[in-house]
């Protein structure tokens, strides 16, 4: 499959619940800056644009973000501010949400904890992120292919331990299919916290 078909699918599926709910969980007084970490073709940076915040996206891919300036042209530069870049290098500003849903997972095991800092920095006090993390039971998990970074349920709660609060957390654990429609397992955890302190 061609990436721009994958992209192509990847936006026409729906928002995510918890990015939603990311989004009734900010306290009104919070400036309404977001990073779509991760941010593929645009599906979630157009929501959050027409959510109302300024939305900073960024993915590693040239193509995703051609599209991504495609599907949001009407907000492009305006609220809407994409860049190539990685997990690790990205200057992420101050933000109200930060959003990395079916993304994070992908962030090199060596490069997460640089990651997990910047973001956990930039989160402002009240700020929520929202985001999937990969269980040891993924089909993708089990390969041992190195190049992403896993967590088991005791350590998704230890990097929240401190500093936030766990509003929703939801395990998907059964046999799917990946938007390329190959058949896999998924092991995943949807997360939504708020930065307390």
């Amino acid at each position: 499959m061609s990436e721009q078909v994958y992209h192509e699918r990847s936006l026409a599926v729906d928002v995510y619940p918890h990015l939603k709910m990311a989004i009734d969980v900010i306290d009104t007084p919070l400036p309404k800056v977001a990073v779509d970490a991760g941010c593929g073709a645009g599906r979630d940076t157009l929501h959050l644009a027409e959510s109302g915040f300024t939305v900073h996206a960024y993915d590693r891919s040239d193509a995703a973000i051609a599209r991504l300036e495609e599907v949001c042209h009407i907000h492009l530069n305006e609220n809407v501010f994409p860049r190539v870049c990685s997990f690790d290098r990205f200057e992420y500003p101050h933000s109200s949400l930060i959003s990395a849903c079916s993304s994070l997972f992908f962030c090199p095991p060596k490069l997460f904890p640089i990651a997990w800092m910047k973001i956990t920095q930039s989160l402002v006090l009240g700020g929520v992120f929202c985001g999937h993390f990969m269980g040891p039971n993924d089909s993708w998990a089990r390969t041992e292919r190195g190049d992403l970074t896993i967590h088991t349920r005791d350590e998704l709660h230890n990097i929240f331990d401190r500093g936030f609060k766990m509003i929703d957390v939801y395990e998907h654990s059964s046999e799917g299919m990946t938007l390329a429609g190959r058949k896999k397992y998924w092991h995943t955890y949807s997360v939504v916290a708020q930065k307390i302190v």
